[in-house]
């Protein structure tokens, strides 16, 4: 898969999918990233800089990663979504229904985005809501919290009912017929599945639970883990292991081992939603990094949150979004 990126002296400059980090923000992680069953079509991407495709919207998301916005375009498969327009300082992607090759009279000048046009290389495969279907189980979405959106995952999840104007924020999206099921007992809940999509550094994380007589908050237990990426989680104390976690902190799904006035503070996986309470300088927000903040480890093991600042995410992962999938038996 190649992509095609403007270059520092203007024009465009083409990069290998599996080469360049890049390319992965734009459009190839942007599908495979986080669901490695996934059908997933390939494309080139043109990117016009201070360009903008007018008159052909079908679709407006705020507060979103470059590479959530390409997620969002290849997913639209009844829209057809053919393009895209991306604000990297207002964080604001605009789906578009057509390129410029087929309207280049609605290409205009506009400082604060860049336009970038799809280029199908293989038939499309449509990838709605993100339901999909791998052999050899049947995995369904439930849940998809966007980070960086403003709204508090937890209270998305807990939520009795979803409210798609305040929730469903840069793309955020709930089940809430399989969720009310799962949650009354209705269905036969065999496997839970919680994966993390880290666009950026081209992976993620997937934490696989055993959901056997499980309700939407049960689920998520030690004991009831099947599969994971961290080789010490099992054999590890934890102080917080559960989707409530440490309220008072506004840290949710919270999977931590140990806590040592911030520089000390150790775990695996923390959706970090205000710094309300001690002001840990690892889970503060920023203009680049808005709550809900998605952390996680990206070594075999548990690691020190604050190397999120000193060493950056090749220590310390950060999700662009995280989703729950059931398998119902």
């Amino acid at each position: 898969m190649m992509v095609a990126l403007p270059s520092a002296s203007g024009g465009s400059k083409v990069f290998k999918c599996d080469t360049n980090l890049l390319v992965s923000i734009v459009a190839c992680v942007a599908v495979v990233a986080c669901a490695s069953s996934w059908q997933w079509q390939e494309a080139t991407y043109a990117a016009q800089e201070h360009r903008a495709l007018v008159g052909h919207s079908i679709g407006n998301h705020s507060g979103v990663t470059q590479a959530l916005c390409a997620v969002l375009c290849l997913r639209e498969g009844d829209a057809q979504c053919r393009s895209f327009n991306y604000d990297k300082t207002g964080r604001t992607c605009q789906l578009n229904g057509a390129r410029v090759e087929e309207f280049p009279e609605s290409l205009v000048e506009d400082f604060d985005f860049s336009y970038y046009g799809a280029q199908l290389e293989e038939p499309y495969i449509d990838l709605p809501e993100f339901h999909t279907t791998p052999s050899a189980s049947e995995w369904q979405l439930v849940f998809k919290g966007v980070a960086g959106n403003g709204v508090k995952m937890y209270d998305m999840w807990t939520a009795a009912t979803w409210d798609e104007t305040t929730m469903g924020v840069g793309g955020s999206w709930r089940d809430d017929s399989l969720y009310g099921s799962w949650n009354s007992g209705d269905l036969d809940i065999g496997r839970v599945k919680l994966s993390l999509c880290d666009a950026n550094n081209g992976s993620g994380a997937e934490l696989i639970f055993d959901g056997t007589g499980s309700d939407v908050s049960s689920w998520f237990s030690k004991d009831r883990l099947i599969s994971n990426p961290w080789q010490d989680l099992i054999s590890t104390a934890t102080n917080y292991f559960s989707i409530y976690g440490h309220p008072k902190e506004d840290r949710r799904f919270f999977i931590n081992r140990r806590y040592g006035s911030c520089v000390g503070d150790y775990g695996w996986l923390v959706v970090t939603e205000s710094n309300s309470h001690i002001d840990c300088d690892w889970d503060r927000s920023s203009a680049e990094y808005p709550y809900p903040i998605i952390l996680y480890s990206r070594t075999a093991g548990n690691v020190q949150w604050r190397k999120v600042i000193t060493e950056g995410t090749d220590t310390v992962g950060r999700a662009d979004y995280l989703t729950i999938h059931i398998d119902v038996e």
